[in-house]
């Protein structure tokens, strides 16, 4: 009992100095406090206030870019005849699962990007490294494509692509051994996969970087080949799919900004950085050549700086700074005559009577064959200026025509209509 007695005790005068103690330490507290100026009371309380909504806030962006950016959510590996066939250790760096890149040829054949993902090799076997420049590290992206084709009859397509870097110097090199061959995107209706029954067809592409190219890269062009009738060279469906691919944020936002220019060799080809700064899109003018529509649909006024692989190639610019205008126009060929696309002459008339400025051929969509009776097509018309001379100009008419057949042949009495432009 006695020892009962004892521990009881020490228990109950240890609550007591426990007590004790925290009763004292609230009292400094409570002194300490009040012993504050009232201003510094506040402004601490501000700051605990502020420390907690910003990190409120930085939870709510956290969880935003989580459900928003498919690439922020840990990725399984879509692609895994890379270890396969590297035997090296894979980490993937970027994932888009769902980029929103789609390519209409015409109204009923398409192609999209559905899905890319970028991949990390290392510790690879030595027979790998061919792949990388034999390095011993190195980058795959890899592109899940879907083609769809919605007409009533047979499409040849060969897939063939290209990867071309940002400054347009380096051809990237497709892989075709890191993608097993059943997840080819291959036609149905013969052994070499390029004819395709109506339709839609799944498969995946491959491309190999360096460490330092893939450092470099921010959003690659990526070029695919046009689709075909009656595998006939002559009956191409619309134009080559031109996507340019966000590796980051830099690359995001030049992708964004290139959607929005006209379609002329220098978005496409990489020929030169475009910065849009003054456009009218919905112009929509229409003027006859005989039985021959030309609507005139919108211009595109840019600044332009080439890029490093086509510099040379403005040399006759000097060194100054240079614009661009591109018109976008619309053909329909109502006549009975065949027109050759490559042959329609177009140009500017200066000021009047200032003088005149023929199209570069160079920077525009390069156009096969004939526009057949009862066809239309697109026509971008670029002009290149030095921008002390450009900023000198009041007035810009655009000519076009006259129209030719294959022959050079002048058709419809060498008649050519003339649009105003509108300058900022």
């Amino acid at each position: 009992m006695n020892k009962k007695r004892i521990i009881l005790s020490s228990i109950v005068a240890a609550i007591l100095i426990l007590g004790a103690c925290g009763q004292a330490k609230e009292k400094e507290e409570d002194v300490s406090a009040a012993e504050q100026p009232e201003t510094e009371k506040q402004t601490n309380e501000n700051q605990d206030t502020e420390t907690t909504e910003v990190e409120e806030a930085e939870e709510q962006e956290d969880e935003a870019d989580a459900s928003e950016n498919p690439q922020n959510e840990a990725a399984e590996n879509i692609n895994p005849t890379i270890e396969e066939e590297t035997g090296g250790d894979i980490d993937i760096v970027y994932t888009n699962s769902d980029p929103g890149l789609t390519y209409a040829y015409s109204d009923k054949v398409t192609i999209s990007i559905e899905e890319y993902q970028i991949a990390h090799v290392s510790n690879m076997n030595e027979s790998a490294k061919h792949n990388f420049d034999d390095e011993d590290e190195g980058y795959v992206i890899t592109y899940k494509l879907e083609f769809e084709n919605n007409l009533d009859e047979d499409v040849f397509f060969n897939a063939s692509t290209m990867m071309l870097s940002d400054d347009g110097t380096e051809n990237l090199y497709k892989r075709i051994g890191l993608v097993n061959r059943e997840d080819w995107l291959l036609g149905d209706k013969d052994n070499a996969g390029r004819q395709f029954s109506p339709g839609k067809y799944t498969g995946m592409q491959a491309y190999t970087m360096t460490k330092a190219q893939y450092e470099r890269l921010s959003a690659p062009t990526y070029t695919i080949d046009i689709p075909m009738l009656e595998d006939d060279f002559n009956k191409r469906i619309g134009k080559e799919a031109i996507f340019k691919v966000p590796f980051n944020e830099d690359g995001a936002e030049k992708a964004s900004k290139s959607s929005a220019l006209y379609a002329d060799k220098m978005v496409t080809d990489t020929i030169a950085d475009k910065e849009l700064f003054f456009a009218k899109e919905d112009i929509d003018e229409t003027q006859k050549i005989d039985d021959v529509r030309v609507t005139l649909e919108g211009i595109q006024y840019a600044d332009v700086k080439p890029t490093t692989a086509h510099a040379s190639r403005f040399s006759n610019f000097g060194d100054g700074p240079l614009v661009a205008l591109t018109a976008k126009l619309q053909v329909k060929n109502d006549s009975k005559e065949a027109i050759a696309k490559s042959l329609i002459d177009k140009r500017l008339i200066l000021d009047q009577n200032r003088g005149t400025m023929l199209s570069q051929g160079m920077l525009e969509p390069t156009l096969y064959g004939d526009l057949q009776p009862g066809e239309s097509e697109e026509i971008l018309a670029v002009f290149l200026f030095r921008k002390d001379e450009f900023d000198l100009l009041k007035e810009l008419k655009l000519q076009f025509g006259p129209l030719a057949d294959s022959n050079a042949k002048k058709l419809f009495k060498e008649k050519s209509v003339t649009f105003d432009l509108p300058m900022e």
